[in-house]
């Protein structure tokens, strides 16, 4: 049996420093021991991942959960989760929860991830792996290869949190001066070019695509697929022009950080890119997955590809059109245990399913009909009232007509889940099996914090198998990793992309859509349009590729980017989120629209909350580094 290989860290060693980004290693004895054998290099290497957080975890990441998607209840007294300073306005420079400029925390004193030390150590690899005695010829490529990727990886990862950073173009001297040491920032657009140089540079060592058993180690693929992520960022409305924001982003010597010209030739780049990437995966077998089932109407069958793309058989082998993905097993199975509805009443989240992490209601709102049309558009269902029920019916018209990827991902109240082994119909009602726990008094025990606060929960990551034994008070989990690119991204890319330059959609983009329609069981993107008078045009067709991208990526942790590049977060973030009545017990009172509880209020600010604050402590080593703008 194939075992997935991701990220394996077998590296011990630490090398630290006081210095800024971290340039002087302790100990030159023991440094030169690094390369002494294959065997030690191998070792070094794998120590070069160390410094990437786990992206399925709500923990060390924000993009998990601080977007409009994905979100684990109210602030709560039993768990913070960091991601929750985002939310509430708490982020600064003095207390900063996410720390991957450097190797320090305010978080409880928990050292988080140092970016800049990672890619010291990967220029370090690229110095000295020549005179590692015997290597192999294959080695000696894939390893630089590697670091190579790595520099590009981890730069493009501080860019995404940070903005403009400063470019570690080599490692600095152990002799170096003040001057060499203490830089300033580079613009942007300079940090989107050397991203892409070392992607390129990378891809002439790496293989062209990993074997199952090495998903998550890069290849060529992976670094043309990253590359293509990097320019659809970087021509987005947010980066690209924006002088509104960033007119006064300067380094100390006047030097504007961001362009203040709209470029539109970066969508080109962007669509080259995807193109690119999108031709290798395909001529080396990547495809969206399907699993075919005599008996099933489309419909159905489009349910289960859409669900089974995420849940089946990766004890096997993984998705032809997984790219990369992540799997960290506790972080997988704390998915399946977090996301996973209440099989028993009685309160017992540390070891049974908790049901709080679950879907915004703004995210089971954003599904399409299933015509393939949003809600408010499609004939069938605009002038209804979805958050009514129906006559004889049981539960609220927003469930009802809805897409095949909405009944694969949400578990909604009398909904149908498969969980536990068996078929249960859910009943989300406060005080029933799946509902909000309530006080004697009929209010919502907050003291509870493992419980939905919206009124859904997730099937996306839930295989049926996915167990709990209640005399053993033990789980069983099913098998997976967390996606982080997709084929379905790529070609999303690219639609967007080909939109953004050309102004409408040429035929290869129709047919990237309708890949993706095709799998999950949806009409054509021209067929679905047909039924209200043909695909919309201008500022209405950039509204949907935004939502045909964020239906097909929701829970992937893309969202967070998304709404930040299209320059919506603002607009999104700021708004209160919605929820059904959770303490209601009957039908009339639970389908009642309120607000989702909160302990706080929302705070999102543009730019400020775009990306992170640059730590004040290295703001008072540097002198030339300047703040992000609104901290």
């Amino acid at each position: 049996m194939k075992k997935i290989l991701l990220y394996l860290i077998a590296c011990l060693w630490v090398l630290t420093s006081c210095n800024y980004l971290d340039v002087i290693p302790n100990g030159q004895a023991s440094f030169d021991d690094l390369f002494k054998t294959e065997y030690q290099c191998r070792t070094f290497v794998n120590g070069l991942y160390s410094e990437i957080p786990i992206r399925s975890s709500y923990t060390q990441v924000p993009s998990m959960c601080a977007g409009d998607d994905f979100i684990t209840g109210s602030k709560g007294t039993i768990r913070w989760f960091p991601y929750k300073a985002l939310l509430y306005g708490e982020e600064n420079a003095n207390t900063s929860y996410y720390q991957f400029w450097q190797s320090s925390s305010t978080q409880s004193g928990r050292n988080l991830f140092y970016v800049y030390r990672a890619i010291r150590y990967c220029y370090l690899l690229l110095d000295n792996i020549a005179s590692v005695p015997n290597i192999s010829k294959e080695n000696y490529d894939y390893w630089r290869g590697e670091a190579t990727y790595l520099i590009a990886f981890y730069h493009q990862m501080l860019l995404e949190y940070y903005g403009p950073i400063i470019l570690l173009k080599s490692n600095i001297p152990l002799n170096a001066s003040a001057q060499e040491m203490f830089l300033p920032r580079n613009t942007y657009d300079e940090c989107v070019d050397f991203i892409v140089q070392k992607y390129d540079e990378a891809c002439q060592l790496l293989p062209v695509k990993r074997p199952d058993a090495e998903l998550g180690l890069p290849s060529q693929l992976t670094a043309k697929a990253y590359k293509a992520r990097l320019l659809l960022m970087a021509a987005s409305k947010q980066f690209n022009g924006n002088s509104l924001d960033y007119s006064n982003f300067k380094n100390p010597d006047g030097t504007c950080l961001m362009s203040q010209t709209y470029d539109k030739e970066k969508w080109k780049k962007a669509m080259d890119a995807a193109q690119e990437a999108i031709t290798l995966a395909e001529a080396n077998g990547c495809k969206l997955y399907t699993n075919p089932t005599s008996g099933l109407s489309a419909f159905d069958q489009g349910v289960k590809n859409y669900h089974d793309t995420f849940c089946e058989n990766m004890a096997e082998s993984y998705p032809e059109e997984f790219i990369d993905a992540d799997g960290n097993i506790t972080c997988c199975e704390y998915i399946q245990r977090d996301t996973g509805p209440h099989v028993t009443k009685s309160y017992n989240g540390q070891t049974s399913f908790c049901e709080y992490l679950v879907p915004t209601f703004e995210a089971v709102e954003m599904y399409y009909s299933k015509n393939g049309l949003p809600m408010d558009v499609d004939p069938l269902t605009k002038d209804l009232n979805l958050y009514s029920v129906a006559s004889n019916d049981s539960t609220a018209l927003l469930h009802r007509n809805r897409e095949p990827r909405f009944y694969a991902s949400i578990g909604y109240d009398r909904g149908l889940m498969d969980i536990n082994n068996t078929t249960i119909s859910l009943h989300c009602r406060g005080d029933e099996a799946q509902g909000a726990y309530l006080t004697s008094s009929g209010v919502i025990d907050v003291s509870k914090e493992y419980q939905t606060c919206t009124g859904y929960c997730l099937k996306k990551y839930l295989h049926k198998s996915v167990y709990y034994n209640p005399t053993t008070r033990k789980m069983t989990y099913k098998t997976i990793v967390f996606p982080l690119l997709r084929l379905s991204e790529l070609y999303l890319n690219y639609a967007e992309a080909d939109f953004e330059y050309n102004g409408t959609l040429s035929q290869k983009s129709l047919t990237y859509l309708n890949k993706i329609r095709t799998r999950c069981g949806l009409p054509n993107f021209e067929d679905s349009w047909s039924l209200v008078g043909g695909i919309p045009k201008g500022e209405e067709l950039r509204k949907v590729l935004h939502q045909e991208r964020s239906i097909e990526l929701l829970y992937e942790e893309r969202r967070f980017w998304d709404i930040r590049r299209w320059g919506e977060a603002s607009e999104i973030m700021n708004k209160k989120p919605k929820s059904w009545n959770l303490k209601g017990k009957t039908q009339n009172d639970f389908y009642q629209l309120s607000t989702m509880q909160e302990v706080g209020t929302r705070i999102f600010e543009s730019p400020k909350n775009i990306w992170l604050a640059i730590p004040l402590v290295a703001l008072n080593v540097n002198k030339n580094l300047v703040q992000n703008p609104g901290y």
